[in-house]
């Protein structure tokens, strides 16, 4: 019985972490003090909302604001200079 519960909490103890997650940061060209964070179970989930976030934050300041055409083209342009930084596997 000792033997047993000994394999059982070693086996536990070098498992590992089955489900590995996907930490990507996302920042802006332009903007260089946006980053933008996201964590999920697959990379391209990951790349996906972090892409997302960064474009969100920028649609949120054009959208259903009373700004000039030119302002809007601006964060428009902003808002298309997203791109990954890094990918980390944790």
């Amino acid at each position: 019985m000792k033997k047993l519960l000994g394999i059982l909490v070693l086996g536990l103890l070098f498992s590992g972490n089955v489900y590995a997650e996907w930490l990507v940061v996302v920042k802006n060209k332009i903007d260089e003090n946006i980053f933008i964070k996201r964590t999920k179970i697959t990379e391209d989930e990951a790349v996906e909302a972090a892409l997302k976030g960064c474009r969100i934050l920028y649609l949120h300041r054009v959208e259903g604001s009373s700004m000039k055409p030119a302002k809007k083209k601006k964060m428009l342009e902003l808002m298309e200079a997203c791109y990954v930084h890094s990918v980390i596997e944790q």
